[in-house]
């Protein structure tokens, strides 16, 4: 096995480096490319689609494998026909993923084929037929629940290393060293194919790293990274340990992804509260987050490539470990996720500071500010109802506010109003309204005084609102002050 194994990896090794520039070439004659800016953090145009010389190298190691068991020294154990299958799978997501990098397909039209490839490997044999958990015993699922649970198994990690793909040789070197771990594991437990499938694997996408690692000259694409989340979702099913399909054995490639896992976990959390498509894309993966706290690219990368050994290790102990042991890799592997995770609690404070204080130092809420103090001077100043409300529209012409008006208690008309409507140039951005409560007499049912706010933030922000707030109170004072000094005006408040 070990021979056949060290073959495997010098040809998947040897074939995905030699392909990488080809594959460069005809990703840019076939506009597969990705362009700096936006979500992006890489600085040149740079041709993705890399994901074909992996899957090719990849091909070419499995022929190799089933080309020497016809030799007495290349014997595994490994019957050629359970590959097709597993390999038809594969192709069917290399071939969409390659379109998706040149056209650009959409989220559900690949969602449709990783189903469709998860099915064609479930048909092959990687399924998940029993589940034996400790205490409870092992359940066995009927064909339905088995077709279900294997798909979304499949299309989870496809996935999962689809979204964390954001940096140079993230993706391929987290694969590399889970893909390395499963090999470890698979040749220590005499596991021919889970072998072959991994060490196939790890060395195709070494051979690739060559290129991908910062600054990288070619990407994955999702040619590559739905390929590689297919094979290692695929591959841990096909094995006859995996096969066995305890709660150990599936958790070792669990916890050995735990990090695109984890990611993917909390970027569909994150959009689901901001009540945004699963789907979309945003700038908040973990990798993000590392790059706008300061890290460098290489750094951010080596973090997380440190965190998935850690992980890898965790995943052996699981793989390997006594009862005790298990449950001790399984804590070492909760404790590394929950700290990725407030890691993440803490950047998303950080990142809501950092807004709150770019919103209190905008021009507009700064504007309003210093408008502030004139108007509580003005308004304690005024002799008269319309004197105080000139003074109001003085802040209001300080700021991005497109209409005000006062209703009192009980009408629906306002005895006054300002419009900004003829400002010359007019303001732009979104309207919001904000009301308050005023009372302009003693004892008097409070009126409504209403604000349109124009923003450029999906709700209006809270120091404008803050800063409206006291010069409303100053305006209630004052005109409150004015009618006490001259009764005859309260006579409006007498029912």
């Amino acid at each position: 096995m070990l021979s056949v194994c060290l073959v495997a990896a010098l040809v998947a090794l040897l074939v995905a480096a030699a392909l990488v520039p080809p594959v460069r070439v005809l990703a840019r004659a076939l506009g597969a490319v990705d362009a700096p800016g936006g979500r992006r953090v890489h600085a040149r145009v740079t041709p993705r689609m890399g994901g074909l010389a992996v899957a090719t190298g990849y091909g070419a190691a499995l022929a190799v494998v089933i080309a020497a068991s016809m030799f007495p020294w290349g014997k595994t154990g490994i019957k050629p026909a359970g590959l097709a299958l597993f390999g038809a799978g594969a192709l069917l997501i290399v071939v969409v993923g390659a379109l998706d990098d040149a056209r650009d397909l959409g989220a559900k039209k690949k969602l449709v084929a990783q189903i469709a490839a998860a099915s064609v490997a479930f048909s092959g044999g990687a399924k998940i037929e029993t589940l034996d958990v400790p205490l409870l015993g092992q359940f066995h699922f009927s064909p339905v629940v088995s077709w279900a649970l294997t798909v979304m198994w499949i299309v989870s990690f496809i996935n999962a290393i689809n979204l964390i793909d954001g940096l140079d040789g993230l993706a391929s070197g987290v694969v590399f060293f889970a893909a390395l771990t499963n090999t470890a594991i698979a040749v220590l437990t005499g596991n021919a194919l889970a072998a072959v499938l991994n060490v196939s694997l790890a060395c195709a996408v070494l051979g690739f790293l060559f290129y991908n690692f910062n600054p990288a000259t070619i990407f994955l694409g999702d040619t590559g990274s739905m390929f590689l989340g297919y094979v290692l979702g695929a591959s841990a099913l096909m094995s006859g340990r995996q096969k066995e399909s305890t709660i150990a054995s599936l958790l070792v490639p669990i916890i050995a992804l735990g990090l695109p896992i984890s990611d993917t976990l909390f970027a569909m959390i994150r959009r689901f509260v901001a009540r945004r498509p699963i789907f979309s894309a945003d700038r908040g993966h973990i990798h993000h987050r590392l790059l706008d706290l300061g890290l460098t690219h290489r750094r951010a990368v080596l973090t997380l490539y440190g965190c998935t050994v850690l992980l890898c290790v965790a995943a052996m102990g699981a793989a390997f470990g006594k009862n005790w042991q298990v449950g001790a890799a399984l804590v070492a592997a909760l404790l590394t996720l929950v700290g990725i995770a407030k890691f993440a609690g803490y950047f998303e404070i950080a990142v809501l500071r950092k807004q709150q204080r770019a919103l209190l130092l905008s021009p507009s809420t700064e504007a309003l500010r210093k408008a502030l103090p004139e108007l509580i001077v003005e308004a304690g100043r005024a002799s008269s109802e319309a004197g105080v409300w000139t003074s109001f529209e003085r802040l209001l012409d300080a700021g991005w506010f497109a209409y005000a008006e006062y209703v009192p208690s009980g009408e629906g008309a306002p005895t006054w109003r300002w419009d900004a409507s003829e400002r010359n140039p007019p303001r732009e951005g979104k309207l919001h309204e904000a009301e308050f409560q005023v009372r302009l007499f003693p004892g008097q049912q409070p009126g409504a005084v209403k604000v349109g706010c124009l923003s450029d933030q999906a709700e209006l922000p809270p120091q404008v609102e803050v800063l409206l707030q006291v010069g409303v109170d100053a305006v209630e004072r004052a005109i409150t002050r004015v009618h006490v000094g001259a009764p005859t005006s309260m006579l409006r408040a007498v029912p």
